[in-house]
């Protein structure tokens, strides 16, 4: 079912439509996390006080596990993998010094939860993936490119950066505040966007930088100009082949900022070749380990999650709620 919000097509569902997973063509199901996505997000949404029971602030511990449960109820993959980001400094900082450099530093807080975090991934039986140099867009882009042909990818963020990896067999999902359904992106989602589907993505990015992360662009090339080159010319080295027809301020500027374009170009492309030395079967998941998930919520002081775990169905029997921790209400914490 499509349905129109705020702009973009998204698909809503509770489980996977069979529109879009059909059961007759795809057999196999490969998810991937976005993981410090969520894990950064959690972090400034959810309230520092939130602690375990040895007093460590766990707040994006608790919004990731939050996040994983609510991937797992709405898909059921044969295979999932967490992808991260690298801990040394990457290739297009090295390109390009000034890229995310309006990011302040990671809080110290957040730092201190990113062992937490393997130890929350390892309890969820979750292959962790990472490129020296990389980000984790190109670790997804690797994987994306590297399983595409085995079944049905879908790619959990709600980074709009990956939709240029969408494709027939590729989707984003988002899951949504409260956890109970997501959006879903697809190649008509992304044309009905941005008006053109997922190829141009970066050739728009290219044209109209990404403050976010601190891509230039073309200065004075805004959304509505960019979406007609693009629709004009196709790609940026088409833009720049035809740039004699292009005509006043806008050919101008292409010109002048012909470096800047295609160094923004260079940017906003995810890696689709790198060496992970991941196969398939290390990917292989076969649903929640009861007994380790539950071991991990507990070890975290995460009871509201266990007895959620329990609703849920994935455990019979939930520890009783420690009233000194997640004293917070559900509504509160459960953002994902």
């Amino acid at each position: 079912m499509l349905l129109y919000l705020k702009g973009a097509v998204v698909v809503s569902f509770l489980k996977i439509p069979p529109a879009i997973l059909t059961p007759q063509k795809i057999m196999k199901k490969f998810l991937i996390i976005d993981t410090f996505n969520f894990f950064h997000r959690a972090y400034y949404a959810l309230p520092p006080t939130l602690t375990d029971s040895k007093d460590r602030q766990v707040n994006a511990i608790y919004g990731t596990a939050s996040m994983l449960l609510s991937i797992f109820d709405l898909i059921s993959p044969d295979y999932a993998v967490a992808a991260l980001e690298s801990k040394e400094k990457v290739e297009r900082k090295k390109q390009f010094e000034d890229y995310k450099a309006h990011r302040k530093p990671m809080d110290e807080e957040l730092k201190a939860q990113i062992p937490l975090l393997f130890e929350l991934l390892e309890g969820f039986g979750i292959k962790q993936v990472m490129a020296s140099g990389y980000e984790a867009d190109d670790v997804i882009g690797t994987l994306t490119a590297q399983f595409g042909e085995i079944g049905q990818l879908v790619i959990c963020s709600n980074d709009r950066d990956l939709w240029q990896l969408v494709d027939d067999g590729i989707l984003v999902m988002s899951p949504k505040k409260g956890g109970r359904d997501a959006d879903w992106i697809d190649t008509r989602a992304v044309k009905a966007h941005f008006g053109f589907g997922p190829e141009y993505v970066v050739d728009y990015k290219a044209l109209t930088g990404d403050s976010s992360d601190n891509i230039p662009g073309v200065k004075g090339i805004g959304k509505v100009t960019a979406t007609k080159l693009i629709k004009a010319y196709g790609h940026l080295e088409e833009i720049y082949a035809n740039l004699d027809e292009i005509s006043g301020s806008v050919g101008k500027k292409l010109s002048q900022q012909r470096e800047e374009a295609f160094l923004s170009y260079d940017l906003a492309t995810i890696v689709t070749d790198l060496d992970l030395e991941v196969a398939l079967e290390d990917c292989a998941f076969s649903g929640l380990d009861k007994g380790s998930v539950r071991g991990v919520l507990e070890h975290f002081s995460f009871y509201s999650l266990v007895k959620r775990l329990a609703s849920n169905g994935y455990i019979s029997d939930a520890s009783k709620d420690n009233p000194s921790a997640n004293s917070q209400s559900p509504s509160q914490l459960n953002l994902f």
